[in-house]
């Protein structure tokens, strides 16, 4: 019976080591906003509610929460935000929250009033998170709008993209692209127009390839809050003689009032090295992750960014790390495309990805991890043994 309960717990002990997600501290912030009164009239104060939760499975160190009113806001005279956990600084909008245990809440209620001479159609007040080991980074930010009137729509467009030269095995190759655009505003956004073009003109034929993509526009009918659409582009097929750089620009715009107009455009740059056979030089290149921005949600989410820096600085100065890289940019994209078309998915990917993330960010603790997991073994087989002779 001891002799079982020891191995019960030494396969138990080394099914924990082995999992790096269980052993590194999984905390997941989550947060969300609300207003009580929406379209206020001239003069009347509102209230926001910010409300932070640990939704994962280890505590939050050292939380900070960022939420400074826009210029058109102001905390009115004789009244004070309140926070129920940590303290708030209306000057810098930083909530320190400090430590957040799992499972556990916090509320933060600010006052506001419009203070501007003239009402604009959309007073945007913005929450938004950072943690180091947060598990995921798509529930760090929340929003909520008081409007001019009932019918104005607030929303907030941005758009980003990057593309990678892929070989057809023949002297020339093409141009494949992701771009994603997403709503960060409180409201749906309709009629979402996409723009795609390139400076100087080099990659002939470059299109969209998505649904209601017609050439180098594309039309999304709606986007609900918070939500973001990858869309697919390439070129046709094309040789490059001369080593140059190839500007991409994206352009997002719709029909509803866009408070946040200065992300609505965004450009990435490729350096086009000079291909005549089918080996790729990809030093210099701009290309995305595209699975684990699309399991991510963004190109700029820190896991993608840590998964990009291992490319970069690694896989790409060695031989077996430029065919993996040559391999996956071949036969990723389908594979992205069906990720982020299914939300679902998206967990899956995530939970597949993070260890290997939280390995590459913290090498040293996954060495010991495996060599705790090493000991755990031999320790088991060692017991195993002794039962069995025993």
């Amino acid at each position: 019976m001891i002799r079982a309960a020891r191995t019960r717990t030494l396969v138990a002990a080394i099914l924990l080591t082995l999992s790096p997600g269980l052993v590194f501290a999984a905390p997941d912030l989550a947060l969300s906003m609300s207003v009580d009164v929406p379209v206020p009239a001239p003069g009347q104060p509102v209230q926001f509610t910010v409300t932070l939760t640990n939704v994962g499975a280890d505590p939050a160190t050292a939380v900070t929460v960022t939420d400074k009113l826009p210029a058109e806001l102001a905390i009115p005279t004789g009244l004070a935000a309140f926070a129920s956990v940590g303290t708030y600084d209306p000057v810098s909008g930083a909530w320190v929250v400090g430590d957040l245990v799992a499972g556990a809440s916090a509320q933060l209620v600010i006052p506001a009033i419009v203070v501007a001479a003239v009402v604009p159609p959309c007073s945007v007040n913005v929450a938004e998170t950072s943690h180091g080991l947060d598990t995921q980074q798509a529930n760090n930010r929340a929003v909520a709008a008081v409007r001019r009137t009932a019918t104005d729509r607030c929303v907030d467009l941005s758009v980003s993209g990057g593309g990678n030269v892929l070989p057809v095995c023949e002297k020339s190759r093409h141009l494949e692209l992701q771009v994603e655009v997403r709503n960060a505003g409180p409201d749906a956004a309709s009629n979402v127009l996409v723009d795609l073009s390139q400076t100087p003109v080099i990659a002939p034929g470059l299109r969209f390839t998505s649904a209601g993509c017609s050439g180098t526009r594309c039309t999304i009918a709606s986007m609900a809050p918070g939500s973001t659409v990858s869309l697919q582009a390439r070129s046709n097929d094309f040789r490059n003689l001369t080593q140059q750089t190839l500007k991409l620009n994206f352009a997002a715009s719709s029909t509803e009032t866009d408070y946040a107009t200065d992300n609505n455009q965004a450009t990435a740059s490729t350096l086009l090295t000079v291909f005549d056979t089918c080996e790729i030089d990809l030093g210099g290149s701009t290309i995305q992750c595209f699975i684990a921005t699309a399991a991510y949600g963004s190109a700029l989410e820190p896991h993608v960014v840590v998964l990009r820096a291992f490319r970069d600085r690694y896989l790409q100065h060695t031989a077996p790390g430029r065919a993996f890289i040559r391999f996956y940019y071949r036969h990723s994209p389908p594979l992205a495309a069906f990720i982020a078309a299914h939300p679902w998915s998206r967990a899956g990917a995530r939970a597949l990805l993070t260890p290997i993330v939280l390995t590459i960010a913290y090498p040293l603790r996954a060495l010991a991890v495996i060599a705790f997991a090493v000991v755990l073994l031999m320790a088991w087989r060692r017991t195993r043994r002794r039962a069995v002779l025993g």
